[in-house]
């Protein structure tokens, strides 16, 4: 009888079992190519997961709710997934806007504005409308949080090649300094 082949869900190929890999969802996956993007993409929805549970609980903090109005949450993760015109049409992506960390970063950078908005403007409203203005702040301010992200990034790089740059310098400066030969034969000393 023949052997059943088992579909990846990754590539959406067939392969035989003792090729493939079965992991904790039940599936099998190619064990050259698709276990490996497999884990790198269950890493990056993990690390996804946790940046969209600390903006969630930082605005349920900020506007002083209990649940976060779901015209707020699909706001939020349109914003994440991005939108690309096609033929005059918005066409939605996947994964191409500004991820969870940056939205948290840049609310951070307008704590202030929002706060002051909510007391002053909107005279301490928590409903839907106050907190698309809240996000509406937070956009404003994503480029700002991209730009010190960037220069954040850009100056850990410099760290690290100055640092580098220390050791092998080190390195050079002891290695010139074990020519020097302690013998007790040497004639050097004598002189």
């Amino acid at each position: 009888m023949a052997e059943r082949l088992l579909k990846c869900p990754v590539c959406e190929q067939y392969g035989k079992k003792e090729d493939m890999i079965r992991e904790e969802d039940k599936r099998y996956y190619h064990k050259e190519y698709c276990h490996d993007r497999w884990l790198k993409d269950r890493e990056a929805t993990r690390i996804e997961n946790e940046q969209w549970d600390a903006l969630y609980q930082y605005i349920i903090k900020l506007h002083d709710i209990i649940v976060l109005p779901k015209g707020n949450i699909t706001r939020l993760k349109d914003l994440r997934a991005g939108y690309l015109m096609k033929n005059g049409q918005k066409v939605r992506q996947w994964r191409t806007g500004p991820d969870y960390g940056l939205m948290l970063e840049a609310y951070l950078l307008a704590d202030d504005s929002i706060k002051w908005c909510i007391v002053n403007k909107l005279d301490g409203s928590k409903d839907t409308k106050a907190i698309n203005y809240g996000i509406s702040i937070m956009i404003d301010k994503l480029n700002e949080a991209f730009a010190r992200r960037k220069r954040k990034k850009e100056h850990e790089k410099q760290i690290r090649k100055t640092t580098t740059q220390d050791k092998t310098i080190k390195q050079e400066l002891k290695s010139k300094n074990t020519y020097i030969n302690n013998d007790d034969m040497d004639i050097s000393s004598f002189l």
